[in-house]
């Protein structure tokens, strides 16, 4: 009976450890100028709170960062990018592909290695609709005037294991 407990054991360590694990942060970008309206870079405070960004994943930097083709998310992402040494990697959204736009990003991300830490830099309404279509769990919108959501989702085998809603 020991001996099939120990095995047990064993193999429930092998099957834990050939799973595929991601840690996804996902933020909507930082504040954004008025104009112009249809791709505003961001705001002095935005700009700023960007800045900041490194510092706050100084003991988890992201083996890769996402964005949206828009300024505000780029400028966002580029000093958690930079800190890292790496690109900021574009996905496209478009109102034709925003139904879809989860479940893109979710097949990019699992197709990374093992440990993956990542960054995804949207909107509003993107950031709250991957979290929902990753967990199915029903996730608080994101207000016009909040910039300091912070999502983290822990994929294990491309399925969410968890996720928390915090502030930064």
């Amino acid at each position: 009976m020991k001996r099939l407990l120990i095995t047990a054991m064993l193999l429930a360590g092998v099957a834990t450890a050939s799973a595929q694990s991601q840690t996804v942060f996902l933020i909507r970008h930082a504040e954004k100028a008025a104009e112009p309206a249809t791709d505003p870079m961001l705001s002095d405070a935005g700009t700023a709170r960007a800045a900041r960004l490194p510092e706050l994943f100084a003991y988890a930097m992201p083996s890769v960062v996402f964005s949206t083709q828009y300024q505000r998310t780029r400028l966002t992402a580029q000093p958690v990018a930079d800190a890292a040494g790496i690109p900021v990697t574009v996905i496209a959204i478009s109102k034709d592909t925003a139904d879809s736009y989860p479940q893109q990003m979710l097949e990019a991300i699992c197709g990374l290695p093992d440990g993956a830490k990542v960054l995804v830099v949207g909107h509003s309404n993107t950031v709250p609709a991957m979290v929902t279509a990753w967990t199915g769990e029903p996730v608080p919108e994101i207000a016009e005037d909040e910039f300091d959501r912070l999502f983290m989702v822990r994929l294990r085998d491309c399925a969410s294991e968890g996720w928390s809603d915090l502030r930064y």
